[in-house]
Parts: structure tokens; C-alpha cells; sequence
């Protein structure tokens, strides 16, 4: 008698491969996003290295070939009607609101201790040192070189400034010196004038508001400054038009070729005076006032 052959067993299936890791929102995997942000790091590094190189590139060809004859003093008178006397009614409000504006805060603060009479001492400080020359430069100096941007940018655009090196003219004397140098004057004159304004606004507030006479605020916001102070005032404001100048004209001459090309160069220019003003007024700040 036989046996029924006994059936064979069916071959155990293949375990399944595993899941490939999910995508995310975008349809990237983790790690090339992170590549992606690395990369993105590094080409804006790159970027600022490049554009801080340019520019101490153009500083140094404006200063060896702005010196030599002829001095352009024409044009460089008419950069000064441009930058620095049309900008006497935006400097004449910043200056006197933020007086004004300082003297407040202050006088409020000093109330509650009983010690409004003190409101020149505070107020002095504060505005010669800091807030006049750095405002100004943040908004008269983005002013100047905004302007410059977008005068430079559009020649560059429509080869005005190929036509002026092939007249044989050299680019960097004609249009880049007189507006560096016209700028760096004009902005110490122009926070001098604004530390006078400011000063004159505090004495406003401070004589109708907190009932302090406007002599005795002078008398004490005077006193309390010393040379020093307006050494460092003025020095910011040389270093804040050098920069204004610099970035300007360099923008105007990076700018790529096209009609939307000058506003973008305008508005990256408005974001690099501001940075570049206050990094430099870091730098100086520590320089006139070590600690120790």
C-alpha cells in the first residue's frame, strides 16, 4: 500500500525592502536640504567677500588717481550742491524731532526720580555722540548714496560710462572722486548742524513741557561735553560719508545691464549703507570708548 507523496512546501516569500525615506514639504530629502542651505551660506560669504574686495579696490584707485591734475574742483563743488545742500531740509527734521524726542524720554525718566533739572547732562551725551551723526548718516547718508546708485547705474545701463573711457577719460576721476569726496565733506557739516538743531529741540521740550528754562538746559548741555565728544561726533560722520560714497558709486558701477537692474542695485544699496554705517559705528565706538 502506498503513501501519498507528501506536497511541498512553498518557498517563505522575500521580506520587503524597506521604505525610502519620506520626502519632505518640498519633495527634498533631509539631506539635500541641508546641502542646499550649506551651499546657500557659502555663496552669500562668497558674495560679501567679493563686493568688500571691490570696494576696497575702487577706494584705492579713486584715492591714487583722484589726487592728480586736474583736481575737478568743479565737480566737485557741484556734488556738494547736490549732497549736501539739498539735503539742509531732511537733516534741519531729523535733527530737531530727534532732539526733541531724546529731551522727552528723558525728562520723563527723570521726573520720577525728582531729577529733571539733569535733563541737559543726559541729553547731551547722548545726541552728540550717538544718535545725531548715526541717524543722519542711516538716512541723509542712504539719501546721497541712493542717488549716486541710480545716476551711475542708469549711464552704466546705457554705456555712458563705456563712451567716457573710450573719450580716454578715466571713469574713476570723473564720476567716482568728486562724489566720494563731496560726500565725506558734506556729512560732518551736516551733523554739525544737526547737533545744533537737536540741541535746540531739546531746549523746546525741555522749557514747555518739564518747566526747565531753555538757558539753564544749554548752560548744562555745554558743560557737559567736552572736546573729546565733538572729536568723536565728527569722525563718525567723515567715516559715515566715506562709506555713503563708496557704496554708492560702487553700486552704480556693479550695476547688470537691463531696465530692472537699477532698482535692484538702488535698493541693495540702501540695505548696505545702513549695515556698513552701523558696523562702523560699532568699530568706532569702541575705538573712543574703551572700557578700562
Amino acid at each position: 500500500m502506498t503513501t501519498p507523496e507528501q506536497p511541498t512546501p512553498a518557498p517563505a516569500p522575500a521580506p520587503a525592502p524597506a521604505p525610502a525615506p519620506a520626502p519632505d514639504a518640498n519633495g527634498q530629502s533631509l539631506g539635500a536640504l541641508i546641502r542646499e542651505l550649506i551651499t546657500g551660506f557659502g555663496d552669500n560669504i562668497t558674495s560679501m567677500v567679493k563686493w568688500t574686495g571691490g570696494m576696497a579696490v575702487m577706494f584705492g584707485q579713486a584715492v591714487f588717481r583722484g589726487p592728480r591734475r586736474p583736481l575737478g574742483l568743479f565737480d566737485i563743488s557741484y556734488q556738494l550742491l547736490q549732497l549736501g545742500i539739498r539735503s539742509l531740509p531732511l537733516t534741519t527734521l531729523m535733527s530737531i524731532f530727534v532732539g526733541m524726542i531724546l529731551a522727552w524720554q528723558f525728562g520723563e525718566a527723570l521726573t520720577d526720580f525728582g531729577a529733571k533739572s539733569a535733563i541737559g547732562y543726559v541729553t547731551s551725551l547722548a545726541l552728540v555722540r550717538e544718535l545725531v551723526p548715526t541717524l543722519l548718516a542711516v538716512t541723509v547718508g542712504t539719501k546721497m548714496a541712493t542717488g549716486m546708485t541710480a545716476e551711475l547705474g542708469s549711464m552704466k545701463v546705457t554705456e555712458q560710462i563705456d563712451a567716457i573711457a573710450a573719450l580716454g577719460a578715466d571713469p574713476i576721476k570723473k564720476l567716482v572722486w568728486p562724489r566720494l569726496i563731496a560726500a565725506t565733506i558734506a556729512m560732518p557739516l551736516l551733523v554739525a548742524l544737526g547737533n545744533v538743531i537737536a540741541m535746540v529741540g531739546g531746549m523746546i521740550i525741555s522749557d514747555t513741557v518739564f518747566d526747565v528754562p531753555a538757558g539753564y538746559f544749554y548752560a548744562t548741555y555745554i558743560d557737559e561735553l567736552e572736546p573729546m565728544h565733538y572729536v568723536m561726533s565728527q569722525t563718525k560722520a567723515l567715516v559715515f560719508g566715506g562709506l555713503a560714497g563708496l557704496v554708492g558709486c560702487y553700486q552704480g558701477f556693479s550695476t547688470k545691464f537691463g531696465t530692472e537692474a537699477v532698482g535692484q542695485s538702488t535698493t541693495e544699496t540702501v540695505i548696505a549703507v545702513s549695515v556698513s554705517v552701523l558696523l562702523a559705528d560699532f568699530a568706532l565706538t569702541t575705538i573712543f570708548m574703551p572700557i578700562g
